[in-house]
Formats: C-alpha cells, structure tokens, sequence
C-alpha cells in the first residue's frame, strides 16, 4: 500500500508538468500501458522486492490519468459543464473501490477453490498471484480505447492569463504564489477532507469487527455497494452542484459545494460509529458516503477553472501530492492515536472514529468559508 502512494502522489507532479508540456492522450496511454503491466508482474513476482517494485510502477502509471485527464477535461467541455464532467472521472475511482472491495472476496474464493494455476513461460501462480493477473486485463481494453480518444486543442479561460507555450518551474511557482489564497483553500480544505474520508474508510471494517464481530468477508460486501453507488453519485452530485451554482453566478461555487458537504457530514460522521447497531450505522454510511464525497469532484475541479492552460496538470498534480500523502497518511494515524492514546482502549476505535472525523469535518468548513473570497477573486480575474 505505501509503494503504491508513495509513487502515486510523488510521481504525480513531474508527469503533471509531462501533460503540461506534450500531447496529453499520449501520457495517458503510456500511463494505462505501464500500469496494466506492472499489475500483471505484482501477479508473477517471486519474492517482496519484486512485488514492491511492482506496486512502485502501477503507481507511477495510475498518477498520468489525474492531472493529464482533468487539464483534457477543461479543454473538452464548455467552462459550465468542466465540473460535471471532472466529477464523473473523480467518481470512476469509487466505482472501481467499491468493485474491488465487493468484488475481490468473491474473485479469491473462486480462485482458492480452483488453487495454483500453471502458466507456460511463467510457472505455477498462487490464487492471489492470478487475482492480479485477471485484474490486469481490463487494462489491455482500456488501452485500446484511449487510442480513439482525440487530444483537444488547448484554450485558455477568458478570466485565465495565458501561460505561454511552456511555462518554467519559476513561472508555474510564481503564479501559485498570485493565487496562493485561492489554491491554498483549495488545497488545504480538500485534503482535510480527504483525511476524514482515508481515515473513515481505514477504520470501518475495525469498527465492524470489533464493535459487531462482524467478519472481514461481511463488512467488504456490505461496505463494496456503499462505496461504489454512494461515492459516485456523491461526486457526480457536487459537480452537478457546483456547475448550477456557478450558473446562477457563484464564483466560488466549487468550494462552496465543499463546504455545505463538511457542514452536513458532520451530525453523521458522529452517529454511524456510535449508533450501536451494524444495520443503523450501514443506514447512515449510505448518506455519508454520497455527502462526503462531493468535494471531491466539485472542489478539486476548481483548480483548472483557476489556472491557465499550461499549467493545469501540475497544480492538480500539487493536490494530488497533498491529498495522497497528508490526507491518506494523517486520517488513519490520528484516528489510531485517538485510539491508543486518548481512549486507551483498541474497542473504542469508534469513539475515535466520531471524535477525528467530526474535528476534521469542521477544521476543513472553516478553512474552506475563510478563503471563500480568495477563491471568488481568483476566478474573476
């Protein structure tokens, strides 16, 4: 987990400014390629070193489609319509975690039950070696569909400066400072926000476990759905959102969609960890999880509203290094430590749970509505 991360949120920034610099269609589908294969040699690795090193590669790979996707995005879809359509590809990721969590189970099953498969050239693969190999394939149909998908001619937002034909590091840093009130917002009240949502979803099969005795199996296909329905209407809901309030002449619109979703996940971060029935608290994680994740696409897409064209991929890419390694790393750990350290107690996780989750929630709100008017004057001007 932490080679692919690492690799992810690191490897994002000098492939951001990649899809900055050359044809964005074409860093996608070498991204697809290496990651589709390096997910097949997780499946054929013989020792830990080999299997590290590839989970290094398919996060090298997965961190082209982000920023190259969004900057393809903004020049493909009318400025009312950008959030919406960087919603539904932000939403794709909760389709595909909600598959693999509802999904997987059933794929080691049926592996375990057919046991260690013999490949010519490649020798014998355990049943979870062959659940990376079978994993990977989809990957070979993506690819041939990224080679009909066409690189849109790339064009500035009117309330956008150009950025020249390729801007320098020094640029790109000196119109992040110009713009350091708006991006930080952004940037800062995603990412605890993207804490709470790591956080939340490290802990709830723990939750589960240890408060219900729920089995790992049990909380994977009755949390799968939940993620792969509510995470993605949730997305493609706050860029919906976002886009009417920008149409109804919202500047801030993006973030303000975030800031309504902090406020209203607060009341249920807090209940569905504390309720005292699975069944409740599966109830009111349906909500949470569509409430909680509309940042994620309305927000986010803020950013290439805010940059100029040449610049889009590598300040999403910023957030990305953000949200990857603040927001996945801090959510878990300061709900761990609330567990260790201020209720002392393993079976009190979901005391923990409520407590991070909530502070985290309002910190983000107050963040976000503080630089509500950097944000405004960022997209006007």
């Amino acid at each position: 987990g932490f080679a692919f991360a690492l690799f992810y949120a690191v490897m994002a920034v000098p492939l951001g400014r990649m899809a900055d610099t050359i044809n964005r269609r074409s860093v996608i589908i070498v991204g697809v390629a290496l990651w589709t294969l390096a997910t097949a040699a997780c499946g054929m690795a013989r020792t830990f070193v080999q299997l590290f090193a590839a989970r290094l590669m398919v996060g090298a790979g997965e961190a082209t489609l982000i920023p190259a996707g969004f900057s393809m995005l903004t020049d493909l879809y009318p400025r009312g319509q950008v959030t919406r359509a960087i919603s539904i590809l932000t939403g794709a990721s909760f389709v595909g975690t909600g598959i693999a969590l509802f999904g997987g189970g059933y794929l080691i099953a049926a592996l375990n039950d057919i046991g260690p498969v013999s490949i010519p050239l490649v020798g014998d693969l355990k049943p979870w070696q062959m659940a990376f190999v079978i994993a990977a394939a989809p990957g070979f149909v993506l690819l041939a569909l990224m080679f009909t998908v066409r690189e849109p001619a790339r064009r500035e937002s009117p309330a956008v400066p150009p950025a020249g034909k390729h801007p320098s590091l020094r640029d790109v840093y000196a119109f992040a400072q110009s713009r350091a009130g708006a991006l930080g917002t952004i940037y800062l009240g995603c990412t605890i926000l993207a804490a709470v949502q790591f956080g939340i979803g490290a802990w709830i099969p723990s939750l589960f476990i240890r408060t219900y005795q729920w089995t790992a199996a049990d909380i994977g296909q009755a949390y799968g759905p939940i993620v792969l329905v509510g995470g993605f209407l949730g997305v493609v809901i706050g860029g919906w959102a976002s886009d009417a309030l920008m149409a109804r002449g919202r500047a801030d619109a993006n973030m303000r969609v975030a800031l309504y979703s902090a406020l209203a996940a607060v009341p249920l971060v807090i209940a569905f960890p504390l309720v005292g029935n699975p069944y409740a608290s599966l109830a009111i994680l349906a909500p949470l999880c569509v409430i909680g994740s509309m940042p994620f696409g309305a927000g986010t897409a803020a950013i290439p509203l805010i940059a100029p064209n040449r610049m889009r991929a590598q300040l999403v890419a910023v957030y990305m290094l953000f949200a990857n390694l603040i927001g996945q790393g801090c959510g878990p750990w300061l709900i761990a430590l609330a567990t260790d350290y201020l209720f002392g107690d393993p079976m009190l996780v979901r005391y923990s749970i409520a407590l991070v989750g909530a502070a985290l929630s309002v910190i983000a709100a107050a963040t976000i509505a503080a630089g509500l008017p950097a944000l405004r004057r960022a997209i006007a001007t």
